[in-house]
């Protein structure tokens, strides 16, 4: 995984790519000199979702955590197991309603 920042904004933001794509920003915070990160994918309805509110003591810990977000991201929504599933149906009761089963 190749992770990327580029400042913008005189420094108080970066955007964070992950092989060459967007995958959101950093910015940060005046007042307390944290960092945020900022997502542009959906993580709403994620496990971790809550990780997105933590603030980080610099820019590249904050890009680690997004980073490590959106690789979660990535599980998530291409779970490879889900091609593994082998468990059996019982398809009696439904042939059963239409009147082919025994």
């Amino acid at each position: 995984m190749k992770l990327t920042f580029r400042e913008t904004n005189d420094g108080q933001t970066n955007r964070i790519y992950v092989n060459e794509k967007y995958i959101g920003s950093v910015e940060a915070n005046v007042w307390s000199g944290k960092w945020n990160i900022k997502p542009v994918f959906t993580y709403k309805y994620m496990k971790n979702a809550w990780e997105v509110n933590i603030e980080h003591d610099s820019f590249y810990k904050a890009g680690k955590a997004l980073a490590a977000l959106y690789e979660s991201y990535n599980s998530y929504i291409y779970d490879e197991r889900e091609e593994d599933v082998t468990d059996e149906l019982d398809m009696r009761g439904i042939f059963k309603s239409i009147g082919a089963g025994p």
